[in-house]
Parts: C-alpha cells; structure tokens; sequence
C-alpha cells in the first residue's frame, strides 16, 4: 500500500491522494482497501471496530455498504484534514488528528471512534507463535507446529511488534526478559 492523505471535503464526502496519485473520492467499490483499513481496525483498534459495527449494524445485509460506511466514518473522524502530514503510513500506522467535531463531547462513541486505544494485547496466536520465536525456533518449525503458513507467522510476528512498540527480535527478546512475558 502507499502512504494516503484523506480529507474530509465540505459536502461530508472522503477523498484520498496516495503518493504520487491523483486525489479522488473514497467509494464503495474500493471493496480490497476497504477491507485491509477494517482488518487493522479489527487488529490496532477493536473498540472502534466494534462501535463501527455496531453503528452500521441495520446495514448488515449490504456488506460492503456498511463497510465502505464505516470506514468512511472512522476517516472523517480522525483523519479528515487537509495537511501535509501523511494519514496512513505504507505500512498502516495511523497519524490521528484532532477533527473538529459538534458533537464531541456528548457522543457517545466520543474516545472510542474518535481518538481510539491502540490495542497493546497481544492475542494468544501471537503469544504462542513469540514463546517459540522466542525459545529460537525458526519460522518454518513454527508453521509445522501450529498448522500455519510461514506467511501468517510473519504477520503474527510484525502484529506483535507494532503492538509492543518493538522493531526487532532482539528488542522483543529484551522487553519479554523484561517484563516476565514467557515464565
């Protein structure tokens, strides 16, 4: 993925300018982005995700509907303005901003959509998969063991890394020793 600038356009629809593309309008057939932005909602940021769900639950039979409207809400509520800051890094780490909003405040999805808790758990898929790479065993044992893709236990890996604000094995080695991770 590129880097993308959103902005929140005056008549309340969502744009988008991907590095070195032209501008354009957010729309429901943008169904593989849509999705990939939901998955990392789902993974970084859970209670937004379950709020959007729960939001745009009466759309529950036109999938990619509530979908394109979810993630249009999550935009225009965190990352809606023009600047020269980038809203979503190659590698989907968001650069929230503070949106004007009339309702903040006395909505009450107020600190749950807007302004999210980036998600520090690790779920117990990467646990498991960290344990082995902790006791250093290579990717394509871990695949074997789990009945996984060595694909899969890289993204558990990269997961568990963004969730723990690590950049490599041997941060995460320290910060397990550390904090008593794995007894």
């Amino acid at each position: 993925m590129k880097a993308i600038e959103f902005y929140t356009t005056p008549e309340g629809e969502v744009t988008l300018r991907a590095i070195c593309e032209a501008e354009r309008q957010l729309k429901e057939t943008d169904t593989e982005f849509i999705q990939e932005f939901l998955a990392v909602l789902r993974e970084y940021y859970p209670a937004a995700y379950d709020a959007l769900m729960e939001i745009y639950s009466v759309n529950i039979h036109n999938k990619r509907y509530r979908d394109f409207l979810a993630v249009r809400r999550f935009i225009k509520c965190n990352l809606g303005l023009y600047d020269n800051t980038i809203d979503v890094t190659e590698d989907w780490k968001f650069n929230f901003e503070f949106v004007s909003c009339p309702l903040r405040g006395e909505c009450k999805y107020d600190g749950i959509l807007c302004q999210p808790q980036f998600n520090t758990t690790l779920t117990d898929r990467q646990l498991e998969v960290m344990q082995m790479c902790y006791e250093g065993k290579k990717d394509e044992e871990i695949a074997d063991k789990l009945f996984i893709s060595i694909n899969t236990v890289a993204n558990h890996r990269k997961a568990a890394f963004i969730k723990l604000g690590v950049h490599n094995m041997g941060e995460f080695n320290r910060y397990a020793s550390e904090n008593k991770i794995f007894k």
